[in-house]
């Protein structure tokens, strides 16, 4: 068997990866105090921290995802990264001090993202996170 670039452009099995989606967080409560069912469910239910002063974006290169979480306000120890079927990433923060609060993403991603090589960085106030990029798949075909 041989590996040829054409061969694998021209019989790809798998579709280009999902890009990263952030996931919104559910709605507030109604009037009655119920809440929409929502991509997910909040972790805890107490307040939520300020869209203004937290924010999240996602870069993407050839090797790697990057997250840049802006987390002003929280403690390395408070901050919580976890993922869900291989696929999302559960950004958690909490503080407790007054006028802390809660921060709760997640982040979906396709399936070149591997999840279980994540590392993470804080400086007190900016969490970076990186995520690498598995290789795409190689097309083998048997030389002609």
């Amino acid at each position: 068997m041989i590996r040829t670039a054409s061969a694998a452009s021209s019989l790809s099995s798998y579709p280009a990866p999902q890009a990263p989606v952030i996931l919104t967080p559910p709605p507030p409560p109604t009037e009655s105090g119920r809440t929409a069912r929502a991509p997910y469910e909040p972790f805890l239910c107490h307040n939520a921290v300020a869209e203004d002063r937290h924010s999240i974006a996602v870069e993407t290169s050839t090797s790697e995802y990057r997250l840049i979480v802006h987390l002003p306000g929280f403690s390395r120890d408070a901050i919580t990264l976890a993922t869900r079927r291989r696929r999302i990433l559960h950004v958690v923060a909490d503080s407790w001090a007054p006028g802390g609060g809660h921060f709760e993403r997640r982040v979906s991603f396709g399936y070149d993202a591997d999840l279980s090589q994540v590392r993470a960085e804080f400086d007190g106030d900016t969490l970076r996170v990186t995520i690498p990029r598995r290789i795409s798949p190689i097309t083998w075909s048997s030389g002609v």
